[in-house]
């Protein structure tokens, strides 16, 4: 059973960063049905790695949307971008140490990322992406 379901408040009306968005929902659903039968430690590094790599591919193909589109608000959001990129190294560093991120962290900062920059920050380029012809 899915925590968090796909529905139109997160959509930002571009469909690659809507089905990139997605992605983020499975990871994060799949890190919470682990933990709801107590093997969410033992993914937890497995999923910071997939995250990682989502990210990193997410926001350069995002940024480059918004530059197209000559978004006002890019360096800020780019800023945004790289802290949770850092976050999300930080969380795998500890990983490769030894030293385990607990996976109520990682589901908390994923969950962040949904409700402050999803449905804010990225909701708030749709005009402009569209605008531009980008949908």
């Amino acid at each position: 059973m899915a925590l968090f379901t796909w529905n139109d408040s997160y959509s930002v009306k571009v469909a690659l960063c809507d089905q990139q968005h997605k992605k983020l929902f499975e990871i994060i659903n799949q890190l919470a049905d682990a933990m709801r039968v107590g093997k969410g430690n033992e993914i937890v590094s497995k999923t910071v790695g997939e995250l990682l790599q989502y990210t990193r591919t997410h926001f350069q193909q995002e940024e480059a949307l918004l530059k197209r589109a000559n978004y006002p608000q890019l360096a800020p959001h780019q800023e945004q971008h790289k802290k949770f990129v850092a976050d999300v190294e930080g969380l795998l560093k500890q990983t490769r140490e030894g030293r385990a991120a607990n996976s109520i962290q990682v589901l908390n900062l994923l969950r962040d990322w949904l409700v402050n920059h999803i449905q804010k920050t990225d909701k708030a380029y749709s005009d402009c992406l569209n605008a531009a012809g980008i949908r």
